[in-house]
Parts: structure tokens; C-alpha cells; sequence
């Protein structure tokens, strides 16, 4: 849906709060509790996001019924600021993490948590980037943003994946360019010399 600048980049400014909240969390008498098992759950998050990035844009964004019509206008207008309202968002990671500390505890769930959202913000800034952005020639995001335009551009479905392509590989919807596809056959008119 269309959004104020203000709501369109809210995510940006909350979620560094919240995961900050959920690493203070983990306090304990001494300060700061830099425990590896946090750290190693907020990575996991962190590559499990890639996952669900991927199935969320290809099966919810571009099949569930309303919410397609809502992405199709990303499609049609990819500079407006067209996005989920924040509370989606908040609903989401809270189930979540509640799901996660039943499951096994506040830590993990908390690290699993964090991890997932530095993911989604990755995913924001990176389409952002994609879309807003003045890239140079030289820039890491430039492959980022040809692979996401050709998300847009191409009439066959795929490079769901925006802060990576690794999942589009794996499930075989990435959208190979055509100059990667090797040289065109030749018309056999054209291939045969003409006697002068």
C-alpha cells in the first residue's frame, strides 16, 4: 500500500532499537553478557532471513491473492513508496520470537529474533538501494539491482531473492541474463558466406 516517507522508512529507525533492546536483554548482573550462543543465533537468523525473504516474495507476494495486487503495484510503480505498514512487521516478529522462547529459550529466541530482523532491514536498504539509489559502475550493488530489475522486467517469474540470488539458484527460478547465455544461433542464411 502507498505509504508516507515517514512510514515507508519507520522499519529503519525502530527495528535498530528493538534488536539493541533484545542484546540488552541478555543482561545480566556484570553488564553487557556477550554470550556466543547469542551471537551464533543472531548469524542463524541472519541466513534463515535469506530463506524466508525468498518464500515470502515468491509464494505470498506474487500468489496470495490481495497482497499480489499490492505488490503489483511495486511492479507497475517501483519508485513510489509502496510497502507493508510497520505493525505487519511487529505482529510477525513478535509471534515469532514468543513461538521461539516456548520452543527453547529467551536467548536463543532473542538472538534467533535479532538476527532475522538485521536481516530484514539488509533487505530494505538493499531494495532501497536498488530502486533509489545512484550506483556507479563500480558498485557491489549494481549486480544487486540488474538481477532485481530483471525480477521486474522479465515476463517469466523469478529472482525472488533481493539480498541474494543463492536461493533463486538452489530452487532454479533465477532469471539468467541473456548475454550469460551465450551466443545466439546463427540463421543459417547468415552463416553460410556469400560468393562475391
Amino acid at each position: 500500500m502507498n505509504q508516507t516517507k515517514i512510514g515507508y522508512y519507520a522499519d529503519l529507525f525502530f527495528y535498530p532499537i528493538v534488536v539493541s533492546g533484545l542484546l540488552l536483554y541478555d543482561l545480566d548482573g556484570r553488564g553487557f553478557a556477550l554470550h556466543s550462543r547469542w551471537w551464533f543465533a543472531l548469524v542463524c537468523g541472519a541466513m534463515l532471513w535469506t530463506l524466508v525473504e525468498y518464500l515470502l516474495h515468491r509464494f505470498v507476494y506474487h500468489e496470495v491473492a490481495v497482497v499480489r495486487e499490492l505488490h503489483w503495484m511495486h511492479h507497475v510503480h517501483p519508485n513510489d513508496f509502496i510497502g507493508a505498514p510497520i505493525w505487519i512487521s511487529i505482529v510477525g516478529f513478535s509471534s515469532i520470537l514468543a513461538i521461539l522462547a516456548l520452543l527453547w529459550d529467551v536467548e536463543i529466541a532473542c538472538g534467533i529474533t535479532s538476527g532475522l530482523i538485521v536481516g530484514y532491514l539488509s533487505y530494505l536498504l538493499m531494495h532501497d538501494a536498488v530502486h533509489r539509489w545512484h550506483l556507479g559502475e563500480r558498485s557491489w550493488l549494481r549486480s544487486h539491482r540488474l538481477r532485481h530489475l530483471r525480477h521486474h522486467r522479465n515476463a517469466e517469474p523469478g529472482n525472488f531473492g533481493v539480498t541474494t540470488g543463492f536461493w533463486d539458484l538452489v530452487f532454479g527460478t533465477a532469471i539468467v541474463p541473456d548475454r550469460a547465455r551465450g551466443p545466439r544461433p546463427v540463421a543459417s542464411a547468415e552463416a553460410t558466406p556469400r560468393a562475391s
